[in-house]
């Protein structure tokens, strides 16, 4: 990525993304779509609201869950915040960039040490190709993407998959020619049939709950669950056998949160950094801060999951491996 930009007036981004060319621009134009209006409360929701779809499988739950909750019940502030910082070195500096392969390298070590515990669980392409932003704005009543950062945003993924290495040692391969095809994967893969496995709920419901834990006061927590439940895909609400929002408190919610980031996108101005280099240049004392108040919001949370759902066979009163 050679090009570089200079933050312009009040509303910058758009004007500067309408102005590059996706062909030969798209890890600028990705990066400067996916890393400028980000902060950790919206990480932590997309987190929710993402990865839910990929453990709707027996493998995907297995590999997670494992035998007492694993990282999403005792560690899950730390999960999320490690799933920042390797998707924001993808977006942020693009598959050309070294530092973005060797964060990609690392988690196909990762998955590479895991797939010896549980082998078979990670040779499935569709773990790897994430369901686009583009769709989520268009529930809650924004724009998509428009013609050019659907471009930018398919040669950006085409890109970046064949860096990730399934666990039979090859690359993950069979990519969507188009944006088109994107979204034509993520429905054919939401729509399929799926075996039922508890793991699926016990999983979902500690990811909901981290969320709202983390950002919501007592008392309110129930309503940070119903935010992300209520803009989860219902294909994957109904796989996980959880029950859905009301519908009229669903409608609410999506026009709530819909109407709230439109605001924010005309009312505010445009950041003049990229978050994710907020975070890689903090001093040392910040970046102490920071992992003490995540290390603090898991252990919290550990307890306070145990303690709410703590009856007779209660996953989370499980002892810990």
């Amino acid at each position: 990525m050679s090009k570089e930009i200079s933050p312009g007036g009040y509303h910058w981004l758009n004007d500067t993304i309408n102005s590059l060319d996706p062909e030969t621009d798209y890890e600028l134009m990705w990066r400067l779509m996916s890393c400028y209006r980000s902060n950790d409360f919206m990480n932590n929701m997309i987190y929710a609201l993402t990865f839910p779809n990929f453990i709707i499988t027996t493998h995907g739950c297995e590999t997670v869950w494992r035998s007492d909750g694993g990282k999403v019940v005792k560690r899950g502030a730390q999960r999320v915040e490690d799933t920042e910082n390797y998707n924001m070195t993808w977006w942020h500096y693009g598959p050309s960039d070294k530092r973005c392969r060797d964060a990609v390298e690392h988690i196909n070590n990762l998955h590479a040490s895991l797939a010896r515990r549980y082998p078979g669980n990670f040779s499935y392409n569709e773990d790897f190709l994430a369901v686009l932003m583009h769709r989520l704005r268009l529930r809650l009543g924004l724009s998509g993407f428009t013609e050019k950062e659907k471009i930018a945003a398919h040669h950006f993924w085409r890109d970046m998959t064949p860096l990730f290495i399934r666990e039979d040692g090859n690359s993950v391969c069979g990519y969507p020619e188009d944006f088109e095809g994107c979204i034509q994967f993520c429905e054919d893969y939401e729509n399929e049939k799926r075996e039922f496995d508890v793991k699926m709920q016990y999983i979902g419901l500690a990811i909901f709950n981290q969320f709202a834990f983390r950002y919501f006061p007592y008392g309110f927590r129930w309503l940070g669950v119903s935010i992300v439940k209520a803009l989860t895909l219902p294909t994957t609400i109904k796989a996980m056998r959880l029950e859905p929002v009301n519908p009229v408190f669903q409608w609410l919610i999506v026009l709530f949160v819909g109407t709230a980031m439109s605001l924010a996108e005309t009312l505010l101005p445009d950041p003049r950094e990229s978050f994710w280099k907020k975070i890689e240049t903090l001093d040392v004392e910040k970046a102490k801060a920071r992992k003490e108040d995540i290390r603090g919001s898991d252990q919290a949370y550990c307890q306070y999951i145990r303690s709410e759902w703590s009856g007779p066979g209660c996953p989370f009163a499980m002892k810990a491996e």
